[in-house]
């Protein structure tokens, strides 16, 4: 059976992700207005939600919520940054660990945080603890990773998933182009509509020329001759009508005007396919 904390922190995530009925939200509304010490349970509840997200362990329906209610502020999409980037760099140190054999499932992240410093500091201490934690290790993550940008290294772990099932990815805003042209790939003029993009839109990039099997990609987000978004080690994947790269861009920095790709193949950097698209 659930302690209490437990089923107030899964209700506090349905309430979150706008999934309750609006008796019991409205219910929340008031405990949280009545009773100030409910804030640091939000705060790991915030924390608990994003850690799901990336644990795919959310529901299908939740999924959706959870990128449509839930991470549409910009404190929020800041925070799921860099709980990003300090599970990415736990990982990396995990790596160099040897793995002890446990019938224990293992625990997230942020709650092994919150038990050690609720065990040994008062609530607010232990808050401002995870925060200095928190901006530590993503600095030290910024210095290992050469300067690639917290949005870059959260959409590279997106894209280093496996892309080839695309009823899967049906429900995100898609766009198909092909090399050297202002039109997608059913003949029509690639112009984007920035309300209709979400927060991350899945580019389908057809390929010239064929790749070999070992082949991986570099490509490049251009606008007004600068680079705004990078992305590395892409791989290619088969379709009807030959290969295609596919990979996950950022909506946010698709203001309006007209764009560029570059993608080129890491082991020949010398031959660089472009594909044009406009925001309007």
């Amino acid at each position: 059976m659930q302690s209490n904390e437990e089923i107030n922190i899964s209700n506090f995530k349905q309430y979150m992700l706008g999934n309750l009925a609006p008796a019991e939200s409205e219910a929340i509304d008031l405990q949280i207005i009545s009773d100030e010490s409910l804030e640091e349970k939000l705060m790991w509840a915030e924390s608990e939600l994003m850690e799901d997200y990336l644990d795919e362990t959310l529901s299908p329906s939740e999924m959706e919520l959870f990128r449509k209610n839930f991470l549409i502020s910009s404190e929020r999409k800041a925070q799921f940054r860099q709980i990003s980037l300090m599970r990415n760099y736990a990982r990396n140190v995990a790596k160099a660990v040897p793995e002890k054999v446990s019938s224990k499932e293992p625990e997230k992240f942020f709650w092994k945080l919150r038990k050690f410093f609720s065990l040994n500091l008062k609530p607010r201490i232990a808050m401002f603890a995870l925060v200095v934690i928190s901006l530590f290790a993503v600095g030290i993550f910024y210095y290992m990773a050469d300067n690639q940008t917290a949005s870059e290294m959260a959409f590279a772990e997106l894209n280093q998933k496996d892309l080839s099932n695309l009823a899967e990815l049906e429900n995100i805003f898609t766009v198909n182009l092909m090399s050297g042209t202002f039109r997608d790939s059913s003949g029509t003029e690639s112009k984007l509509q920035p309300d209709k993009l979400g927060d991350k839109v899945l580019f389908r990039l057809a390929l010239p020329v064929a790749a070999a099997a070992s082949d991986t990609f570099k490509v490049e987000l251009v606008k007004d001759r600068k680079v705004v978004f990078t992305q590395t080690n892409l791989r290619f994947y088969s379709n009807p009508n030959g290969q295609e790269l596919r990979l996950f861009l950022p909506a946010s920095p698709l203001k309006k005007g007209e764009y560029q790709i570059k993608a080129a193949k890491e082991t020949a950097k010398d031959s660089i396919f472009t594909y044009n698209f406009a925001v309007g």
